[in-house]
């Protein structure tokens, strides 16, 4: 396995525990949507000097769609074939992504529990 492609996998089940037990303990919760980067960083996520981490949470008739930000250069072929509806779906109620880090990305596989897909 590709050390980025494990160092993905190990970040999203992190993430993944993050989000579990902010559904489990309201406590946790409320503090990851207060201080996400301390709390984060605190469950051994390593969080890039200069980035800033927000939490929403999504709610029965809320549902928060990240924007990713504008691509500085062109985009690869893959990218575009994502773009375009060829790459992987992405989930419904998901609370969004940590976008990229070190790298990586995490993806909606990270988050347990999503209300489906979105063909």
């Amino acid at each position: 396995m590709e050390t980025n492609e494990a160092q993905s996998i190990e970040l999203s089940q992190k993430f993944g525990q993050v989000v579990a037990r902010a559904w489990a303990d309201d406590a946790f919760k409320a503090r990851l949507l207060a201080e996400p980067n301390a709390v984060l960083q605190e469950e051994g996520l390593e969080i890039p000097p200069g980035i800033e981490i927000r939490v929403v949470e999504n709610s029965e008739n809320v549902i928060y769609l990240p924007l990713p930000a504008t691509p500085g250069d062109s985009l690869s072929d893959e990218q575009l074939e994502q773009v375009s509806g060829g790459g992987t779906a992405s989930t419904a109620g998901t609370t969004g992504t940590l976008g990229t880090m070190c790298g990586f990305t995490i993806g909606t596989a990270s988050t347990a529990g999503t209300v489906g897909s979105v063909g």
